[in-house]
């Protein structure tokens, strides 16, 4: 029994956000299994209350009674309940418990109602310890049944589930599954589990109190990748006695973590050049701003992947920008997560790289992930570079505007170093923030109050950003100073005249020398030395001073000064400290020195009112001297700061007045700047508590070389409302210094720059002081860090590098990794020995590494021998610096030992020779060549391909095609002993066969041949193919039934179709491979030129649909696929409102035959294997008078196109109507000049239902032969006729060229009552003497050459098949016979058939015969038909119709069974009647059904001579119109519906079944013989010429034309008036009268007897001579004088010809020079032949009378024997032999009466035994 069971699913990791692909929890639903007992159903839980009840007849009941926990000696009863389910009574019987320890009730009927219970009580008393078992059995009126009765003991049993799958866990991780184990016994039992590894089960041992459960957890824990099953053992019970196992099953999956970065897909994320690391680039991120990106962990295998993250030089590096907080975690299965990665940029236009592995569990795999992120400032610019005032008044005001601009992605904060209060310029603002991409106007106003030139070069300091200057230009006019104004021309030429050391010089000097020539000007019109000229071109120029250098290295806070100072103080800052008394005015001492060559002029703005002014406040200082000014201090209040900026301009005393002043040596002032500090708190109070931030505590340099400098901003804001005193304590060591450092902070923001110096290779770790308000504990430290660096790198694999072994003359590439540990980007450069150099090269060669950063250097290992080889090359090494000039720090050097080995290489194919097949052209086909490289070093190749095509194409033509072959590469490497799958693609673009020869070279590293000849590799073979089909064969039934095949194939052009279908197609055709809409046209455009007609014949309007079976094939070798498209089926379907514009009439004409459905085809698509064959049906109805046309297109996937126009005509019934298929007709080519030509033949069709009366106009005939010299071209033997309905009648033409071209001529049908029609007849002649052999000999007409002649499509109904549907005689002699066997076979299994032959023309009876002419086949059988053909006549060619007319004598048998039941039944109707009273005129109103008999089939009636439908459609004419009304729906539906009522009651009569009709086509063309020998020698063998053939044709033409005149004779007398016949007979005896009475007439007569024989009679033939008891009569020759007798003279001509031509035995001709007398006896030739031996008389030797008559008997024996054998009735009886003994052979091998192939036997007789009378004879 199995308990319920719930299992629990546990993973181990989860993380927080992640979907889970699967519950965490599946709980299984209680389930109880039963086991069988007696059949019957037993639970043994005892716990269930509820026991699933059935139903037994009717009756519900528990299934089975169970006692469990009992004792013996007790007494335990339950009560059995039974229900009535039915809806009737029921009455139950039952036999009580058969033991004694089962007992109920004494047994009695009981009866339950529907739906009524009853209860009965089963009483169980044990005695002992044991199992009991019985049951109860109930009987009841619908069966019996029985409740079996158990009481069973209690025993330790558990309930396990039989496996547990852990599912797949990762290799070193592990998974856990919780279960359950329930006791499903009344024991406490006891268990342990067994386990072995990688499974474990905990708790492994306990115990489980009776019908509860334990839960477990089963724990797999893999340590490899394989699967793992194992069976854990769980022992319970007493003493742990019993055992049952557990099937655990997990699989151990190694994960796949792979990282993806910024990207979604994990193919397009980016790569470094090694492939082993992903790249996370954070671009340009703004300084002191955070950017958060993520990598994206794939796991890509099917178990959870834990994984760790790693951070090498996150704690060990000052500069780590880069940080990770998630360091660990899962990837679901097949899923992945995204871990964020922070940068966070505190060094400015810096760029930082950090890497990050990424660990998957156990170590298995590791991905590294390079972080890249570049630093970047605020981008402050000023809208201009100086601001020029130019003059000004002394007094008055000025003002400018300039823009401050912020064009980077950051709030920037920046500040003017200038003092309002004390300059003469002064800004609106001097400090503030700028938002991104935004700007600041600031209103400069310039106030002098000196009349002196004003300069100041403004810096404004940035956060985060180098210093920006501003040039202040400004001059100040009064009535008695008047200095020349200044323009920045003149600051721009002072910096020249600065770098070029003159401006120490006064301007006064300058001009002096300069007109002394020891100065001269250059092109910017300042001073230069003309010495320095020669070498001023090779001078570097002009080095711009970095901004931050310029501002800090002033010479007062660095040691450092970027210029030579013109004028400078001692000091820069004048602290003046406390101030303890408000009266007492303090002074300081500042001396001032000038180092120039002129007198200078001190010029202090302010005056003595404000708080600090110096006096005096103008000086003159002599050149190279030094002055002392007073800084004095005047407090104006109490306990407050003070502070300020005090100006001071020095100028050349000469520029005083613009008339002492040159142009070109005005020279700007310099500017001084004085800071002064002080403060007026008293000793024992406290300043004022200052309120500001910091935009940064820890500043952090950028490492550089020693002695370079590294500059950080620093900004503190003021927060408060009360200035700020601020001053920063200098750093001991030197290496940090800041300016400013003292100084009162009274606006919102006071900008500093922190300047690094280092001394030595070491880290610097300082604290600068920043004391505020002149308190000690207002005291703040500021750390600062940097260091200065020097080159240190760190070489793979400790600097040994193996080059794998390389082919000689390639070479091999190899990465080496580099990577940079200091934190200062070095520049390195590798270098080689000059031998090393021939062999290594390395890329990049020279380069930058940035810290941290780990680059993959390229070598090149190209040997020249093959040898083994050791390089030592070198790595040098150096910092940077922090420009392209900088010289850097010290350079070291780094060993590298490269060790590679040359070998010479080759490549090889596994197989030489591929064959691709068939390829559809414009497809591909790809097969896999392997290259194998069987050396031990890599090879670096270039395939070669060449082609070959040979097809149908002329050389020319393929010449230009490009190589169908592709390889997926041609150019590659090769490792050593490796091989490598290149896919090799063929591309055919013509139908012909290629080969192509691969070969291969092996390339030098710069993709140079290293040898000219090349090695092959392998042969390709391919050919090009199309998919094409072939019509195999047609059939046509329906309205076509008449149709022969070869009218068929005809009409629907099957031979152009097949020749288009075979043809390649256009690139216009392949625009679309397969079958698609693709116009939005009405009439889709088609890209074919193949345009055919299928031409579906005529019928009248009602008839049978036209049905034409085509057997298609795949003749091709490939797989095709085609479609037949509609129109519409080209169409793209619009939405209404795209439909526009009104239709034509073309396209209204095809919607009706679509909307009719008049054409269809069936199936319209399909698809055939090569070889296979398919039927498709085409189908038109004759519903609709007209002619209907249909354009459908055929497709073949992937080749051509043809456009088939459907053609069907559906003609009127009273109509007159013959069916043209073409307007044009062309007759086989005749050679010219022939005398005797064949006759040809050129069909009309009738398609209505009555007969048409034709006549064809020989007008133009007349007309073309009188162009011709009045010979005849073309002439028409029958131009008038009769067609009857369905029937084909031939005309019959004559093609006589008289010049080797073509004829055309237009020949007017005309149809009695119907339309005309216009044909153009085309004859071709041409010169046999020229053409010869090219131009053969055509046994039948140009349009039958590709009809097929065995049946293969098969036609419904159709029972009787031919074994040939046409048999071609070919070229034929006149006068013989051609004889073949065609074999009528019956494949039904069941019916019998008949069948009978007919002629379609009665004419065609004289040159045909076929034997049996009808016959009688049995289901199965078969029967040998022998057709002949006689040729007679004039030559001619013969397309002729059998028509085999078969009918089903099984379905005939059955037919007059039923015919005659309906006769008999129809004669009892009519003499038995019932005469009743009731409904007498119930039917007066219905209308009664009228049973027509069936007429016969309108094409079976084709086969009657008779028609009548000529007369029945001219009293059609006069009939009455019907009544015009129209009924209504319902009235036509009630009709329909007492339509239907009828013919239930009435018994129509049957109909006789439709005869099937098979056509057999016989095509033959006869010639002379004469002709036939001459040009057809090699088949004159093959016939028998008989000779009395001709007299029998001729004897039987007599007798039938003397019969003919006979019985017609009434029939041909011409009708004439009284009065015309009496004119005749006067003028006809007037003329008699009139010669009788003529003597001349009498003479002339007397004189023809008389004439005498012509001299050329004698070469005539000589007259037949009958020897005849009286004279010789010799008939009379009948000489026609009429042209239309001109054919019957050709006939009668070439059966004299016949005649006179004497045969041989053989059958060759024999000249004869004499004839024998006549007397000798009857001869064909009425002679004897001259080579008969004429018997000799020995004279010399007497011979008796007796050998005299037995010589002569002999030779009399001899000579009628050969009498014999040249009578031509000799030849024609052993012909008939020979032919009645093969066909009698050929019948009884078909009849299976023996074997023809078997081999003869040969028998072998005993030797007969020699007896003494053979002996003595």
């Amino acid at each position: 029994m199995q308990c319920n069971t719930k299992i629990f699913y546990q993973r181990r990791h989860e993380m927080p956000g992640v979907i889970k692909q699967m519950p965490d929890v599946i709980n299984i639903e209680p389930t109880i299994k039963l086991k069988t007992l007696n059949g019957h159903l037993v639970s043994n839980n005892n716990n269930y209350k509820t026991i699933a009840k059935t139903v037994y007849n009717g009756i519900e009941v528990v299934p089975n009674i169970v006692w469990q926990g009992w004792e013996p000696g007790a007494e335990y009863t339950k009560n059995l309940l039974l229900k009535n389910v039915n809806v009737k009574s029921q009455k139950l019987k039952y036999s009580p418990p058969t033991t004694r320890f089962f007992t109920s009730l004494y047994p009695k009927m009981i009866v339950l109602s529907a739906g009524m219970s009853y209860t009965l009580p089963i009483t169980f008393r044990p005695l002992e310890k044991n199992i009991y078992e019985d049951n109860i059995h109930f009987e009841s009126s619908e069966g019996s049944f029985d409740i079996p009765i158990k009481a069973v003991l209690p025993e330790a049993e558990v309930d396990l589930p039989g496996e547990l799958n852990l599912d797949m866990c990762a290799v070193q991780d592990f998974t856990k599954i919780t279960f359950e184990m329930k006791n499903t016994s009344e024991l406490h039992v006891g268990y342990m589990w067994e386990a072995n590894d990688p499974f474990s089960i905990q708790p492994l041992e306990g115990t489980v109190e009776p019908f509860k459960s334990c839960t477990f957890t089963a724990t797999f824990r893999p340590q490899s990748a394989k699967v793992f099953v194992a069976d854990t053992v769980c022992k319970y019970g007493p003493s742990l006695s019993k055992s049952k196992y557990t099937r655990l099953e997990g699989i151990g999956k190694y994960p796949h973590l792979l990282c993806v970065t910024g990207a979604t897909d994990f193919t397009s994320s980016q790569k470094s050049a090694s492939q082993k690391e992903s790249i996370l680039d954070f671009g340009q991120v703004p300084i002191g701003k955070g950017v958060e990106k993520f990598v994206e962990i794939r796991n890509l295998s099917p178990v959870n992947a834990p994984y760790r993250i790693e951070h090498p030089s996150g704690t060990s590096r000052v500069d780590t920008a880069f940080s990770c907080r998630q360091l660990e975690g899962v990837v679901p299965a097949m899923n992945s997560v995204r871990v964020p990665i922070y940068y966070n940029p505190t060094i400015l236009n810096t760029t930082s790289i950090d890497y990050f592995h990424v660990i998957a569990i156990g170590d298995i795999s590791k991905t590294t992930v390079k972080t890249v992120g570049a630093s970047k400032g605020p981008k402050i610019e000023l809208n201009v570079n100086h601001v020029n005032f130019l003059q000004v008044d002394a007094g008055q005001t000025y003002k400018k505007a300039i823009e401050v601009r912020n064009n980077g992605d950051i709030e920037a904060i920046f500040q003017f170093h200038i003092d309002n209060e004390e300059s003469v310029f002064k800004f609106d603002i001097t400090c503030g923030s700028i938002k991104p991409m935004s700007y600041k106007k600031i209103i400069v106003t310039f106030q002098p109050t000196h009349p002196i030139n004003y300069y100041r070069r403004l810096p404004c300091l940035v956060q985060n950003q180098d210093t920006l200057f501003l040039d202040l230009l400004g001059t100040c006019h009064t009535e008695t100073g008047k200095p020349a104004v200044l323009q920045y021309k003149h600051v721009e030429r002072y910096r020249t005249h600065v770098d070029r050391k003159l401006s120490v010089f006064p301007p006064e000097q300058l001009n002096e020398m300069l007109k002394e020539g020891k100065l001269k000007l250059d092109e910017g019109g300042a001073l230069m030395d003309p010495g320095a000229e020669v070498i001023e071109p090779y001078c570097e120029p002009i080095s711009a001073i970095p901004p931050m250098d310029e501002f800090f290295n002033d010479g007062y806070y660095s040691d450092i000064s970027c210029t030579v100072p013109h004028v400078s103080m001692d000091s820069h800052i004048v602290d003046f400290g406390r101030c303890n008394s408000l009266q007492d005015i303090e002074s300081q001492t500042l001396n001032i020195t000038n180092h120039t060559s002129g007198k200078v002029t001190i010029q202090w703005m302010g005056g003595v009112n404000h708080v600090f002014s110096v006096v005096p406040a103008t000086m003159d200082l002599p050149p190279n001297k030094t002055s002392s000014f007073r800084v004095q201090f005047k407090p104006t209040s109490p306990n407050q700061f003070f502070g300020s900026e005090l100006e001071c301009y020095c100028y050349y005393k000469s520029m005083r007045d613009y008339r002492l002043v040159e142009d070109t040596t005005h020279c700007p002032p310099w500017c001084l700047t004085l800071t002064t500090t002080g403060h007026t708190f008293m000793p024992n109070n406290e300043t004022f508590l200052p309120r500001f931030n910091l935009d940064f505590n820890r500043l952090v340099f950028p490492a550089v070389n020693t002695g370079e400098t590294a500059y950080r901003t620093l900004c503190l804001s003021n927060s408060g409302t009360v200035p700020i005193l601020y001053d920063f304590q200098p750093d001991h060591t030197g290496i940090f210094s800041i300016k400013p450092s003292k100084g009162l902070l009274t606006k919102a923001q006071q900008m500093f720059v922190v300047k690094m110096l280092p001394s030595a290779v070491k880290q610097y770790r300082q604290k600068l002081k920043l004391m505020l308000n002149d308190d000690v504990k207002h005291t703040q430290e500021i750390l600062v860090w940097g260091s200065a660096e020097e080159a240190f790198v760190l070489l793979e694999n400790d600097g040994v590098m193996y080059f794998k072994p390389t082919c000689v003359g390639t070479n091999t590439k190899k990465a080496y990794s580099v990577t940079n540990t200091s934190r200062i980007p070095l520049r390195f450069e590798w270098r080689f020995t000059h031998k090393d150099a021939q062999l290594l090269s390395v890329s990049p060669q020279q380069g930058i590494i940035l810290p941290n950063e780990s680059q993959e250097h390229v070598w090149t290992f190209a040997p020249k021998t093959q040898d083994k080889f050791v390089m030592k090359p070198a790595l040098i090494a150096w910092g940077q610096g922090q420009s392209s000039s900088a010289s850097g720090g010290k350079k070291r050097q780094f060993l590298v030992r490269a060790i590679g080995e040359g070998s010479q290489g080759q490549l090889r194919a596994e197989q030489s020779y591929f064959d691709f097949g068939n390829v559809i052209v414009g497809s591909t086909a790809t097969k896999h060549i392997v290259l194998c490289n069987d050396t031990d070093c890599e090879v670096k190749y270039e395939l070669m391909i060449d082609q070959n095509i040979s097809g149908p194409y002329e050389e020319g033509i393929t010449r230009m095609d490009s190589i169908a072959l592709e390889l997926e590469e041609t150019f590659g490497v090769l490792a050593a002993r490796s091989k490598k799958i290149i896919a090799g693609t063929v591309r055919p673009v013509r139908r012909v066969y290629y080969q192509f020869t691969i070969s291969y070279q092996l390339l030098s590293p710069n993709d140079t041949p290293i040898s000219e000849e090349s090695q092959h590799v392998c042969h390709v073979l391919a050919t090009g193919v199309f998919p094409v089909m072939a019509v195999t064969d047609a059939r046509s039934y329906g309205s076509a039934i008449g149709l022969s095949k070869k009218q068929l194939w005809s009409l629907f052009s099957l031979d152009n179709f097949n020749m288009c279908l075979d043809s390649d197609p256009s690139s216009a055709e392949l625009m679309y491979s397969v079958a698609t809409r693709h116009s939005h046209r009405r009439r889709p455009p088609v890209y074919t030129r193949a345009i055919l007609d299928f031409n579906f014949s005529a019928a009248p309007v009602g008839s049978e649909p036209c049905v034409v079976d085509l057997m298609v094939e795949n003749t091709g070798a490939v797989f095709l696929e085609w479609s037949f498209l509609f129109p519409r089926d080209l169409q793209l379907e619009l939405e209404y409102w795209a439909e526009t514009g009104e239709y034509d009439e073309d396209e209204l004409h095809e919607m009706k035959v679509m909307d009719n459905k008049l054409f269809d085809i069936q199936p319209r698509k399909g698809k055939l294997q090569p070889g296979e064959t398919k039927t498709v049906q085409f189908t038109y109805k004759h519903t609709m008078p007209g002619t209907d046309r249909l354009p459908v297109l055929l497709k073949l996937s992937r080749g051509r196109e043809i456009l088939l126009n459907f053609i069907g005509v559906t003609v009127e019934s009273d109509r007159r109507y013959i069916h043209f298929p073409s307007n044009k007709h062309m007759f086989t080519p005749v050679p010219a000049g022939q005398q005797n030509n064949p006759k040809q033949i050129y069909e009309l069709y009738n398609g209505g239902s009555v007969p048409v009366n034709y006549a064809i106009d020989l007008v133009p005939l007349e007309l073309l032969k009188q162009e011709n010299f009045d010979q005849a071209v073309f002439e028409c033997l029958n131009p008038q006729g009769t067609i009857l309905p369905g029937r084909t009648t031939a005309t019959e033409w004559l093609f006589s060229p008289l010049e080797a071209k073509t004829y055309m001529v237009d020949v007017p049908i005309h149809i009695d009552r119907g339309d005309s029609a216009l044909i153009t007849l085309t004859g071709v002649g041409y010169d046999q003497r020229v053409m010869g052999d090219t131009m053969p000999i055509s046994d039948q007409q140009a349009d039958l050459t590709g009809v097929p002649a065995v049946q293969s499509v098969p036609v419904p109904g159709q029972l009787l098949f031919l074994s040939q549907e046409r048999i071609v005689f070919g070229n034929v002699p006149m006068y013989s016979q051609a004889r073949h066997l065609v074999f009528a076979i019956n494949r039904s299994h069941d019916h019998v058939v008949s069948f009978e032959w007919h002629v379609t023309a009665s004419a065609d009876s004289q040159y045909l015969s076929i034997s049996p002419a009808s016959g009688l086949l049995e289901p199965g059988h078969s029967e040998l038909c022998d057709v002949t053909f006689t040729a007679s006549g004039a030559s001619s060619f013969y397309d002729l119709d059998l028509v085999c007319e078969v009918t089903d004598e099984t379905e005939l048998a059955i037919y007059r069974k039923k015919l005659k039941e309906w006769q008999q039944e129809k004669n009892r109707q009519i003499y038995e009647f019932t005469i009743t009273e009731k409904n007498l005129n119930e039917n007066k109103d219905k209308t009664l059904l009228s049973v027509e008999e069936r007429p016969p089939s309108g094409r079976l009636k084709s086969l009657d001579q008779n028609c009548r439908a000529e007369s029945e459609s001219d009293l059609a004419k006069y009939r009455t119109l019907p009544p015009i009304k129209q009924s209504s729906i319902d009235e036509d539906k009630l009709r329909e519906r007492e339509v239907s009522d009828l013919m239930k009651e009435y018994w129509p009569k049957p109909v006789q079944p439709t005869p099937f009709l098979v056509h057999l086509g016989v095509t033959a063309r006869t010639h002379d013989i004469t002709e036939f020998q001459m040009n057809l020698p090699e088949d004159e063998k093959k016939y028998f010429i008989d000779r009395t053939l001709s007299e029998r044709l001729g004897e039987g033409k007599t007798e039938k034309t003397a019969t003919s005149t006979t019985t017609q004779g009434v029939s041909t007398e011409v009708k004439c008036s009284e009065s015309e016949g009496e004119v005749i007979a006067g003028v006809m005896s007037n003329v008699l009268r009139g010669l009788l009475d003529d003597n001349n007439f009498h003479e002339a007569v007397k004189k023809l007897a008389d004439e005498p024989v012509p001299y050329f009679q004698q070469f005539g033939d000589k007259p037949h001579e009958v020897i005849i008891d009286g004279d010789m009569d010799a008939p009379s020759p009948e000489v026609g004088e009429t042209a239309a007798s001109r054919y019957e003279v050709d006939r009668q001509s070439s059966v004299e010809s016949a005649k006179s031509v004497p045969w041989s035995r053989d059958g060759s001709i024999k000249i004869e020079t004499q004839s024998a007398p006549a007397s000798l006896g009857p001869s064909s030739h009425g002679g004897t032949p001259a080579d008969t031996p004429i018997p000799a008389v020995d004279p010399v030797t007497p011979r008796s009378r007796t050998e005299v008559d037995t010589s002569y008997k002999e030779e009399k024996a001899n000579q009628d024997r050969e009498e014999i054998k040249r009578n031509p009735t000799f030849g024609v009886v052993t012909e008939n032999l020979l032919e009645n003994t093969l066909l009698n052979i050929i019948s009884e091998a078909f009849n299976e009466e023996f074997n023809i192939t078997t081999r003869p036997r040969l028998v072998a007789l005993l030797p007969k035994p020699s007896t003494p009378q053979s002996g003595n004879k």
